[in-house]
């Protein structure tokens, strides 16, 4: 379990696999774990691909960077949606590329309390 907003998850992850089909080569990897500090969950998506070139990495994440010919709306937009939830968006591994997002995970106190109504009796 994790804590996101469904839309915005479903945004990120297909920026990630989107950038993973078209920027990068080989196998496509979607995989979730717990993260190594407690109270996270990891989703990385990967590629068999050769990688980030080192002069483009540090801009990736940049609105209106490409280094592929497209809009540079998508990684950028996609960290915006992560920080939104209180996540994060990283590039992990330049070779192969390997893209984490790090989502909370709820805890009690994230969920306001439920009433329910009162047990109705049949008249």
């Amino acid at each position: 379990m994790a804590r996101a907003t469904p839309g915005r998850l479903r945004e990120v992850v297909g920026v990630l696999l989107d950038n993973a089909l078209r920027h990068g080569a080989g196998t496509v990897t979607l995989a979730a774990r717990r993260g190594e500090t407690e109270g996270t969950v990891v989703v990385e998506v990967s590629d068999t691909g050769s990688g980030i070139p080192d002069d483009l990495a540090p801009h990736i994440f940049e609105r209106g960077f490409s280094g592929g010919g497209s809009t540079g709306v998508g990684l950028a937009l996609a960290r915006a949606l992560a920080e939104a939830d209180g996540g994060r968006l990283e590039l992990s591994s330049r070779r192969p590329a390997v893209f984490s997002l790090f989502l909370r995970v709820p805890n009690p106190g994230d969920v306001p309390e439920v009433r329910w109504p009162a047990e109705r009796v049949p008249r």
